[in-house]
């Protein structure tokens, strides 16, 4: 595999302006993931004068310089510089990736929501911002373009009944000041899954900036892949089997005070087990529709059974890099162990790559944990 790093400056009306095609980073990650940020990260050492401008002063400037990560003509992942260290001779650079642009970006403008597709109102705070000078990074669109119809800000979950009172969903320049959270809760709301992907245009005269929508989820079960212990798996994964991973009664607690807070809860009609109780306490969470869901989401992540966050994957036939995506199920075969588990279907939430080392970090979920 031959990797190279691209650096652009973004111009702020969904153009960029490449700086330099060989930035000669070391130790870096690249760090796709689904619902969530990622990026680049990586350190350069020592100080080259190709890196700098004609004043002296060096190409990386953050929420300015952005950085791609390509494997043999594929680009694998970018972000756009938030922070660096200068630590000379070292300069350590951190980019996050393009979802994040929206972190602590506001909304500049009034608008009440009351019955409308969560998804379709995630697109409109991109174009929103998209829409402000030199707010435009040039994020495009694909996947799902719709989820489903409910009230957003309803007092009754089901979208085909009409709520005695309706809650309005506000955007408005005054309160909403962090459109990423507003995202994510959006996300949330629908549920949809997402993912920001990177590849040259037809010409390769540019880098396009793909945002992938999946209603209800994004990729697929993949039977043609697959990561065994001792073949591909690096080493045995740890599964967690505590405690701490099984409630039987969520409680969760959201904006507001005394009886008056935002209250759900979901129970186990027959647990198997002893009761467990699970509070979750979220000011964020301002719709009983959403604690709901929340409640719902969080007694499916507290089944009690054992589960594994990440496996070391060697590249190899049966999953080589670039074969599998975030978002997809692919089932892992252990060696036998206290948990008993021998297969597993597990989903792709993260990939953490090493472009200088043969194993890559997966970042997973038991599948029927996060199924829709």
């Amino acid at each position: 595999m031959t990797w190279r790093y691209i650096a652009t400056r973004m111009n702020g009306d969904g153009t960029e302006t490449f700086l330099n095609f060989n930035v000669p980073l070391s130790n870096a990650e690249v760090n796709p993931v689904v619902n969530g940020h990622g990026g680049v990260k990586g350190t350069i050492t020592p100080e080259i004068a190709s890196l700098k401008t004609d004043d002296g002063e060096h190409i990386f400037v953050p929420w300015w310089t952005a950085i791609y990560a390509e494997e043999d003509g594929h680009i694998r992942g970018g972000g756009i510089l938030k922070d660096y260290d200068d630590e000379a001779p070292k300069l350590q650079l951190d980019c996050i990736g393009h979802t994040g642009y929206l972190t602590d970006t506001r909304y500049t403008e009034v608008k009440s929501i009351e019955r409308d597709d969560p998804l379709k109102v995630s697109r409109h705070l991109w174009e929103h911002t998209q829409a402000r000078p030199h707010f435009n990074i040039g994020v495009e669109f694909a996947g799902a373009e719709t989820s489903r119809d409910m009230f957003i800000g309803d007092d009754n979950v089901t979208p085909t009944t009409t709520p005695t009172k309706v809650t309005p969903y506000v955007l408005a320049y005054y309160q909403t000041h962090d459109l990423a959270k507003e995202f994510d809760l959006l996300a949330n709301i629908a549920p949809f899954e997402y993912t920001m992907t990177h590849e040259w245009n037809t010409d390769k005269t540019a880098i396009r900036h793909i945002l992938h929508y999946g209603y209800p989820r994004l990729g697929a079960r993949r039977t043609d892949l697959r990561f065994v212990v001792g073949e591909n798996v690096v080493e045995q994964p740890r599964f967690d089997i505590g405690g701490d991973s099984y409630a039987s009664d969520v409680i969760v607690l959201g904006a507001g005070e005394g009886s008056k807070m935002m209250r759900a809860e979901d129970n186990a009609a027959n647990p198997g087990r002893l009761g467990r109780d699970a509070v979750i306490i979220d000011k964020s969470i301002t719709t009983p529709t959403e604690a709901k869901k929340r409640a719902a989401a969080e007694r499916k992540l507290l089944s009690g059974t054992a589960d594994v966050t990440e496996i070391q994957v060697r590249q190899s036939d049966h999953a080589r890099l670039g074969s599998y995506s975030v978002g997809d199920d692919i089932l892992i075969e252990t060696a036998p162990g206290w948990s008993g588990i021998r297969e597993m279907w597990v989903k792709i939430l993260g990939i953490q790559i090493r472009p200088e080392s043969n194993v890559t970090t997966l970042q997973i979920m038991r599948a029927e944990k996060v199924s829709k």
